[in-house]
């Protein structure tokens, strides 16, 4: 092993192959290099493509929060352009990161994508960019009965909703996009009324079978009327009430089978009531556009019961 400064070669060919320099040079630096976009090598069919880029790319981000404060948390990120010209190879990826870095990084999440997306496109010749942020926001839950020693309140913890934020540049318009999972119980309505049924005729120990379900809402919202995650999750809780729990002792148990008993759910009617809400949202121009992808993952069946719906165009896809 031979060693020059800070480079190491373990490995030191040059008796065999005597026309290389086996050593790394770390303080080379040249501009003149080959790149493949300068008369490219093009194969296959001459069309554009509508999104080229990266992900999922780890990256801090500042998010807002709806009492004035603001948290740093980690996310995946994923950046995208429209490759518009059939005749080009392809676009700079490592200026997509580079982009992401300055703007998104340790800046207000809103802000950073609406700064980097026109940028983005101007400097790749793109007509639209793409970016979506995915992290897991932490918020406050309160137990269903259970409370403080001191009889202030109720005990409370702290469960994390996974987290899209989304901006979309294209034909020099913006659009902005919010989406939470939002977890709940589901108890089945059929499986309720046929364990009632055995019970009430012969006495038999039934159970109406219930699981644990995802709802994911997905809004589309103004940056200047900005629909905070709090804002969504505290509808998801009024309109579904039996999100799952943080805080459990036995007197929350017993709420919680209460609480399920009292709001039996099919998939489809979760996506009804949902759509219902976020509607009254739309006419109050709250929002633009929604979508709500419900999957009940079945204790009965090996597959999940799933509904799907929106307002327009948006789409949630429970991928």
């Amino acid at each position: 092993m031979r060693k020059k400064g800070k480079t190491v070669a373990y490995n030191d060919y040059s008796d065999k192959m005597p026309d290389l320099v086996f050593e790394y040079d770390e303080d080379f630096y040249t501009d003149d290099l080959p790149d493949p976009q300068v008369d490219p090598v093009l194969v296959g069919a001459r069309i554009p493509l509508r999104k080229v880029g990266i992900a999922p790319v780890d990256l801090p981000i500042v998010v807002q929060r709806r009492d004035g404060g603001s948290q740093t948390l980690q996310a995946e990120a994923s950046l995208y352009c429209s490759l518009d010209d059939p005749n080009a190879k392809g676009l700079n990826l490592s200026r997509l990161y580079l982009l992401m870095h300055e703007k998104i990084k340790d800046n207000l999440t809103i802000e950073g994508i609406r700064d980097s997306l026109k940028e983005l496109a101007e400097k790749q010749g793109s007509k639209d960019a793409y970016c979506k942020l995915r992290f897991k926001y932490p918020w406050h839950q309160d137990a269903l009965r259970s409370r403080k020693d001191d009889a202030s309140g109720k005990l409370s913890g702290h469960i994390a909703y996974k987290t899209e934020i989304e901006g979309q540049y294209r034909d020099g318009e913006y659009k902005f996009y919010l989406t939470v999972d939002y977890v709940y119980s589901s108890t089945c309505p059929c499986s309720f009324e046929l364990a009632n049924d055995a019970r009430s005729k012969r006495n038999a120990a039934a159970n109406a079978h219930s699981q644990r379900s995802i709802m994911k809402v997905k809004v589309e919202f103004s940056p200047s009327n900005v629909v905070w995650i709090e804002d969504l999750v505290e509808l998801c809780r009024e309109v579904i009430p039996t999100e799952v729990q943080i805080v459990v002792k036995r007197r929350d148990e017993q709420a919680f089978a209460e609480l399920n008993g009292s709001n039996l759910l099919f998939s489809e009617d979760t996506c009804r009531l949902m759509y219902e809400a976020l509607d009254n949202w739309y006419d109050q121009e709250k929002v633009f556009d929604f979508s709500i992808a419900v999957s009940h993952e079945e204790s009965l069946h090996p597959w999940n019961a799933i509904a799907i719906t929106s307002k327009f165009d948006t789409e949630s896809s429970l991928a």
